[in-house]
């Protein structure tokens, strides 16, 4: 299989070598001179310009950040060969309708988002194995056919668990589990650092409490900007809901009563931790 990949990030470069590691052939491109270097010692061909490899391209993952998506799909239909799949790793679907509208026989569209990541970004903290384990959603657009051949082949690369998501439902999915909870988190940091004049000690209290509940929130501000734009209507109605919820609690707090919701939360937690098998050991791979 040869396959190329376009933006060698965290999930483009993990992807590359994970394809590599699976014995296919890598090619790859991006805009950064330094990643390209970094690329070609893991053995990712980069030497040549990604107009000249994707004539000879089976399929091509897009890992590019949610804005070059629209660019790069109209580049790769008018240069690729016949038959070629487009890879879509974009976190966010619903603002690509018409541009995957683009896609028709004899190109073929894969829209996948592992659930996999790290509070880094960029190629020098990828890794081989940062999808194996994890969820890897298999994005089902409306009037695009998928080979569920392609599919299998992709979960085994990847090592990912396949959970087929409509596309209407993935980026409403997304902001209650992903993209709202990285406001929290990142709330919850904000708040801490406001405590800096009238509670300075509060950086040598925290524990792992603290740490758990913060690690998204400590990820790429960039990145967030980003997804979040891309996702807005859905996070500001999930948002609401959240704001909702705690003005509740608190109502009740005041009133001198326990918010009877958090006898449920660790029924809760544990519906989706059954449903996530335990990662691999993280290696540099």
């Amino acid at each position: 299989m040869r396959v190329g990949v376009i933006g060698l990030g965290l999930i483009g470069g993990s992807v590359a070598k994970a394809c590599l590691k699976a014995g296919w052939t890598v090619y790859a491109y991006d805009v950064n001179s330094r990643v390209i270097e970094q690329a070609r010692v893991e053995g990712i061909i980069v030497d040549t310009t990604w107009e000249q490899w994707i004539q000879d391209i089976d399929q091509i993952v897009l890992a590019t950040p949610l804005n070059d998506v629209a660019i790069w799909i109209p580049r790769i239909l008018a240069h690729a060969r016949a038959g070629c799949t487009i890879v879509d790793m974009s976190s966010v679907k619903g603002i690509f309708q018409s541009v995957y509208a683009q896609i028709q026989p004899p190109f073929a569209l894969l829209s996948l988002h592992p659930m996999a990541g790290k509070e880094v970004r960029g190629f020098e903290h990828s890794d081989s194995r940062l999808f194996e384990g994890r969820s890897c959603l298999i994005v089902e657009v409306e009037g695009i056919a998928l080979d569920p051949h392609l599919v299998q082949q992709w979960m085994t690369v990847l090592g990912s668990r396949p959970v087929w998501v409509p596309w209407d439902q993935h980026d409403a999915l997304m902001s209650l589990v992903s993209h709202t909870p990285y406001l929290i988190s990142a709330a919850v940091l904000t708040l801490a650092k406001n405590a800096d004049n009238t509670l300075p000690l509060w950086p040598q209290v925290v524990g792992t409490g603290f740490l758990d509940v913060t690690r998204i929130g400590a990820s790429d501000e960039r990145l967030w900007k980003e997804i979040l734009k891309a996702n807005e209507s859905h996070i500001r109605e999930t948002f609401a809901q959240f704001t909702q919820l705690i003005h509740e609690w608190n109502d009740q707090i005041q009133r001198g009563e326990w918010p009877k919701a958090l006898k449920d939360t660790a029924s809760i937690r544990n519906r989706a931790v059954s449903k996530v098998p335990p990662p691999s050991s993280p290696t540099n791979g």
